[in-house]
C-alpha cells in the first residue's frame, strides 16, 4: 500500500479557486462590495512573487546571522531584525514593542534613587 504525500501550501496565497467577496470604501464613504475572480495566470504570478519574496528574506536573514553577528531565530521575521537593529543602536525593545534608550533606563533609575534620597532629606528636616 502506497502512502500519499499531501503537499500543503504555506503563506498568504489563497488555495481555493473560487471567487471571494471584497468590501471597499467607495465614493461618499459608502461600502462597495464586489467579487474578486483572479485568473489562473494571476494566481501563479502571485505564488511566484511570494516565493521570491520569502527566498530573498531568507537570504538577508542568513547574511545578517553570518556576517552581521545578529542573534536571530531560525525562522526570523522583520520584527526580529528590527529588535536586533535597535539593540545594536542602543535602544531597548520590550515584548509589546515599546522602545527606549538603554542608557536612559539607567539614567531614570539613578534619578529615581536621587528623588527618593531627596524625599528622605525633606522628611528628616520636618
Amino acid at each position: 500500500m502506497e502512502e500519499e504525500r499531501v503537499v500543503k501550501r504555506r503563506g498568504c496565497i489563497k488555495t481555493t479557486r473560487g471567487a471571494w467577496l471584497v468590501r471597499r470604501q467607495g465614493r461618499g464613504g459608502s461600502v462597495v462590495t464586489s467579487w474578486r475572480r483572479p485568473s489562473e495566470r494571476e494566481r501563479e504570478n502571485n505564488r511566484l512573487r511570494e516565493r521570491r519574496r520569502r527566498e530573498v528574506a531568507a537570504r538577508i536573514y542568513a547574511g545578517l546571522r553570518k556576517h552581521g553577528n545578529y542573534e536571530l531565530p531560525k525562522h526570523a521575521d522583520q520584527n526580529d531584525v528590527l529588535k536586533a537593529l535597535c539593540n545594536e543602536a542602543g535602544w531597548h525593545v520590550e515584548e509589546d514593542g515599546t522602545i527606549y534608550r538603554s542608557q536612559l533606563e539607567h539614567h531614570m533609575n539613578a534619578m529615581d534613587q536621587t528623588t527618593k534620597f531627596e524625599d528622605r532629606l525633606i522628611l528628616m528636616e520636618k
